[in-house]
């Protein structure tokens, strides 16, 4: 087909796909108008096509329609179509204010759809003519009618005309061109060139009818028409301060009612303090962020200068709000690239009830929109439970956004955070680039291993929890932010802070909301599920597992938790004779498990009974695996009143004897003066074979 020989040559004679767009168009002129714009935007890296040179829409990225009326006989999937917002050409407009507001003049255009849709673009652009419309095969009577407004089609007009103003060819409003971009994960950030192209245009027009026009009353009248052609609020004032322009999109934003004749005339310092102008007669201010009343806006100043002379300024203003939801469409549009969750409340499989219990405190979490902060072992699946969260919650048709503080080298971490503005340091991109806070604006932003983060990383994340705003690398603008905070970690964060390591004014804004993932030791009636999840997702073949192997996964400790599990049952689907697992399939860590069951000595439990209760020692050991899966070290008042609870009286002095000698064997590791005790891999199976050894003898 055509679309597959449309190729780009780059260097070397590589070639790379076009993305194309479908142009479908009532005649040649509209669709030369419609390519050229697209080109301009997208600088020639887009593929525009004629309907003549294609046969169905299944070869096309996307399909741009002109009128609804010129669809009949395509089949155009709705993810494909682009209906066209048309705008009038602002250099064809002089002749058009000079016509008296109330001439009775025809619309001509090759369709009746598109005729009313001219008119309907001219009256909201102020023009209370008396328009009527006209096209081929039209039964209008058009008697006493002398004036026809027409878009380039001299040949559709009627004989008798004595004035005619060509409007042009209407072409694409700005908004369409966006959408393009959009729907074609183009880089958006042409848009503000383009839509400050659009302005100055408006103010090279202005000054042709400040040259031509002698009064300031008739040069508002065009202003007025022009500048109520855009989207954003344009204020126009005079060299002093005072007001002669404001159009509508500058009165709906601030919500003014009709005050235009109160506005007009008066000086800006009285009516609209915030508006701060530049005093020079060059000095442009670009993207300066001005907080009005309830409202953030992005400012721009340009002064207008006629025969070096300054004349005024032009501000045009946008709501932040507005140009966020425009962002907001781009990242939807980032799904693919891993901006959005990936996982539910229903990929995390289990129905132990540890895991049930957590689940439910999940469902309540997620119904708030505080801080989290997820505990857990390594291999728990805390990004997982982070997705969940976002899924859960009213933020979840936002982005979701993971950064791994664990692998992120400090030295980029706060231009991937932050972002940054062009030209801010070597290597930077020209046009600069938005740091996940900005992409993450009104969803979720994930901040795994927050326990890694530097303390200058940990400073600037305070900062920003705090205000709610960031401000890019090299720039001078302040962003407002609207974004949730899930953070994670496999270390104690308390410990960091006692440590000197994590700020502890950090640690309790974090500390909000605490979900505790639990490890795969304390729900091990999920193994069973969670291997059979895994076989099905490793191989398609039906396959039976010896009793004696799912004996060894229900007993063996697991250190790396289900992501362990899910390695051992990659390694044993691949390496399995026919359908059936076997104990020679099971990995190495499981043969070092039986030399840590051989080391771990049914003699040392009758050594560690002489010298005590054996169940004092079961109910330290019990106290260390517990906080081990809390993330936590705990010292001997914490194991008195752990045993005091579970009816085992016993001092600290004893606890102080029996934790030498259970250091000694190996089973327990004690750090420093202060820094508590933790449990070996050792003293979990010393652990294990005491349970076993109590229950036989209950």
């Amino acid at each position: 087909m055509m679309v597959e020989n449309i190729r780009m040559t780059i260097l070397g004679g590589d070639t790379v796909d076009k993305r194309t767009v479908l142009v479908v168009a009532k005649d040649h002129r509209t669709h030369s108008v419609f390519a050229n714009q697209i080109n301009d935007f997208f600088q020639n890296r887009i593929t525009i096509l004629h309907e003549s040179k294609i046969s169905n829409t299944d070869e096309v990225d996307l399909v741009l329609v002109s009128s609804p009326k010129v669809m009949e006989g395509w089949n155009i999937p709705s993810e494909k179509l682009i209906m066209a917002r048309r705008a009038i050409n602002i250099a064809k407009m002089e002749e058009l204010v000079t016509l008296p507001s109330d001439v009775r003049c025809l619309v001509v255009n090759n369709m009746l759809e598109t005729s009313y849709e001219t008119i309907e673009l001219l009256r909201n652009l102020g023009f209370q003519f008396d328009m009527v419309p006209y096209y081929p095969g039209c039964k209008q009577p058009i008697d006493g009618i002398h004036t026809a407004i027409y878009a380039e089609g001299a040949e559709l007009l009627p004989r008798g005309m004595q004035k005619v103003v060509n409007i042009g060819i209407r072409p694409l409003d700005v908004s369409t061109i966006i959408e393009l971009a959009v729907r074609l994960n183009s880089n958006v950030d042409r848009a503000n060139l383009y839509a400050a192209r659009y302005i100055r245009e408006i103010i090279e027009h202005s000054r042709r009818f400040y040259r031509t026009l002698n009064q300031m009353k008739e040069l508002n009248k065009h202003l007025d028409t022009i500048l109520n052609t855009v989207h954003e609020g344009i204020i126009t004032t005079d060299p002093n301060k005072t007001i002669i322009q404001i159009n509508q999109a500058a009165k709906n934003i601030l919500g003014i009612s009709d005050l235009n004749k109160d506005l007009v005339g008066k000086p800006v310092d009285e009516v609209l303090p915030w508006l701060s102008l530049p005093e020079g007669k060059e000095q442009i201010e670009v993207n300066k962020v001005q907080a009005v009343q309830h409202l953030n806006l992005v400012v721009n100043n340009t002064p207008i200068t006629l025969e070096d002379e300054k004349i005024g300024v032009v501000t045009a203003f946008q709501d932040v709000t507005n140009i966020q939801k425009v962002e907001q469409e781009v990242r939807k549009e980032l799904q693919g690239k891993g901006l959005s969750s990936k996982y539910t409340i229903k990929d995390i499989i289990g129905k132990s009830e540890r895991l049930t219990s957590t689940l439910d405190v999940l469902q309540k979490i997620s119904a708030t929109d505080k801080t989290v902060l997820i505990l857990g072992e390594n291999g728990t699946g805390k990004e997982l439970f982070a997705h969940s969260i976002h899924s859960l919650s009213k933020r979840r048709n936002g982005p979701f956004l993971p950064v791994n503080f664990a692998g992120l080298p400090e030295s980029l971490a706060e231009s991937e955070l932050f972002g940054y503005e062009g030209g801010s340091f070597t290597g930077a991109k020209k046009n600069g680039k938005p740091g996940l806070f900005e992409l993450a604006h009104n969803g979720t932003l994930f901040l795994d291993e927050i326990g890694d983060a530097s303390p200058s990383l940990q400073a600037l994340l305070l900062r920003v929890l705090q205000e709610k705003q960031v401000m890019r690398i090299g720039g001078q603008q302040i962003i407002p932010i609207d974004v949730r905070i899930i953070a994670a970690t496999n270390r104690s964060l308390k410990d960091l802070v006692e440590e000197g390591k994590f700020r502890q004014d950090l640690y309790y804004r974090l500390f909000v909301l605490p979900l505790r993932v639990p490890s795969l030791r304390e729900r091990r009636e999920d193994i069973p599920l969670l291997v059979d999840h895994f076989i099905r997702e490793n191989t398609v073949v039906k396959v039976q597992m010896e009793p004696a192997v799912m004996h060894r996964l229900l007993t063996y400790d697991w250190p790396g938790n289900v992501r362990e599990l899910n390695s051992v049952v990659q390694y044993m689907t691949s390496v399995m004779t026919g359908s059936t697992i076997s104990e020679n399939d099971l990995p190495e860590q499981f043969r070092e498990t039986e030399q840590l069951v051989r080391e771990t000595k049914r003699g040392d439990m009758e050594e560690l009974e002489a010298k005590g209760e054996l169940l004092s020692f079961f109910v330290i050991l019990e106290c260390l695996e517990q906080a081990k899966s809390r993330l936590e070290c705990v010292g001997r008042g914490k194991i008195v009143e752990f045993a005091s609870r579970k009816g085992v009286p016993i001092t600290d002095q004893q606890v102080r004897h029996r934790m030498d000698s259970l250091k000694d064997l190996g089973y327990i590791f004690s750090g420093r003066r202060g820094q508590g005790s933790r449990i070996t891999d050792k003293g979990l199976h010393m652990l294990s074979m005491m349970k076993q050894s109590m229950e036989l003898r209950a």
